[in-house]
């Protein structure tokens, strides 16, 4: 591939609210049915970071504890597809209820709210309360490249802790691809 910069802009996306600590990662619009990763966390609320590049979200963070990684795992589900060029990160406990909206005909509200959220930030990226007893939330983002399959990262301190995941709409394909394509 050769040398090449590529600039990137952070962008701090609010926290994520998992009440039951199972986070889901799909497509908001077309695969709310994922399985949460393996890796439960503590219940509470977290930090999402966004790393911008041409527009677009190429990598997420959610960030457990202060630290720098000191090593990487791939959890199951590795990885997740999508097919509206958006993907999310939410708790168990709201893919649910939006499933059930969804099974319901209700969606469309819910999608609605996403929108507007989205509109107010770039249409990049979305942060929107979903239950309201929990205040879980989710965060939907608009993935580097368009639709495709994306891994998620967990990063781990030297003592076992999980410090971070990371999930990469970028890196995988290699900046020479993507540079074609957009």
């Amino acid at each position: 591939m050769g040398d090449r910069v590529v600039e990137m802009s952070s962008c701090d996306a609010g926290v994520l609210v998992l009440p039951a600590g199972h986070i889901v990662a799909c497509d908001p619009q077309f695969d709310l049915v994922q399985s949460a990763f393996a890796q439960p966390v503590e219940p509470g609320e977290y930090p999402v970071f966004l790393a911008i590049e041409y527009h677009d979200v190429a990598l997420v963070m959610v960030q457990f504890r202060e630290g720098q990684p000191d090593h990487w795992a791939t959890l199951a589900p590795a990885r997740f597809g999508v097919d509206s060029a958006t993907g999310c990160l939410m708790d168990r406990k709201v893919a649910r209820t939006l499933l059930r909206r969804s099974d319901a005909g209700k969606w469309d509200r819910s999608w609605k709210r996403i929108e507007d959220s989205f509109a107010d930030n770039d249409g990049l990226w979305a942060n929107v309360c979903m239950h309201r007893e929990s205040g879980a939330n989710i965060v939907a983002f608009r993935t580097w490249g368009g639709d495709g399959t994306f891994a998620t990262y967990w990063g781990y301190a030297a003592n076992g802790e999980l410090l971070c995941s990371v999930t990469d709409m970028f890196l995988e394909f290699g900046v020479e691809e993507n540079s074609q394509a957009t």
